[in-house]
């Protein structure tokens, strides 16, 4: 067998934005965040790359007290521009546009323990977080 050789990846963040806000309807808090990047991982004799588009909605759920949070995050995957593969005549024919989505639940709840925050230790037990 021979050696792979060594292989590497790089990711380019190319634009992020965030919002905060209401929901006029539920009054709930709303936290949103997109962001654009492209994802190149090189390995000998082949590079592979990836663009990317994330859009994520937090929500604090009223009446959680900050300790329940739902959320939306949409991933849009696009082709990439090489003119020198199928992909990039793809690329063409599309327009640029995204080619796949993918939607994720997000239900995020602060474990409490006697009603004070605490993380799990290694050796299985919980350790309180100290009230600042």
């Amino acid at each position: 067998f021979q050696p792979l050789g060594q292989r590497r990846g790089e990711v380019y963040i190319s634009s992020r934005k965030t919002e905060n806000g209401r929901d006029l309807n539920t009054n709930e808090a709303i936290f949103c965040s997109s962001e654009r990047a492209r994802s190149v991982l090189l390995i000998p004799g082949d590079v592979v790359v990836s663009d990317t588009e994330t859009i994520t909605e937090y929500r604090v759920v009223d009446g959680s007290g900050g300790n329940h949070v739902k959320g939306l995050s949409r991933i849009a995957v696009y082709l990439t521009p090489n003119p020198n593969s199928r992909e990039g005549l793809l690329w063409q024919d599309v327009g640029g546009k995204a080619v796949a989505f993918f939607d994720y639940d997000i239900d995020l709840r602060r474990k409490l323990e006697d009603s004070r925050a605490y993380v799990h230790t290694p050796n299985g037990g919980a350790q309180y977080i100290a009230d600042i």
